[in-house]
């Protein structure tokens, strides 16, 4: 039981340091840097170098809060979708609600087929 203290504590820690480093970044890019001079990285109007920040720092600032790295992942990207598509003037109220209500669906179905997974093999199977 010690160890697993241990490992989650290490584990919060590594999450944490990661999390200041990413977010010291978005502030000093906000900070720093021209958004003219990022606006059209790769994809026109998408300003995909802030967009990848913003997605690490949520992505890593859910981790910490849900201590479920897949779980972060899911509702990092759906966010940044919703703030990606506000950035190309597409995202709506009712694109945030879809999203919203796409993100919960899938928790609810990995959530359930987990708990079915682990009946069938507390059954014996």
């Amino acid at each position: 039981m010690e160890t697993t203290k241990f490992r989650q504590r290490k584990r919060y820690g590594w999450l944490v340091f990661f999390a200041l480093i990413n977010w010291i970044s978005i502030g000093l890019v906000i900070w720093r840097v021209d958004p003219e001079a990022i606006k059209d990285f790769i994809i026109p109007g998408s300003y995909l170098p802030m967009t990848l920040l913003v997605l690490g720092g949520i992505f890593w600032l859910l981790s910490i809060l849900l201590m479920s790295s897949s779980t972060a992942f899911r509702w990092a990207v759906g966010i940044t979708i919703f703030l990606e598509l506000r950035i190309l003037g597409l995202g709506s109220i009712l694109n945030g609600i879809l999203i919203l209500g796409l993100l919960v669906s899938w928790e609810i179905y990995t959530y359930k087929s987990r708990a079915q997974d682990h009946a069938f093999r507390q059954a014996g199977h």
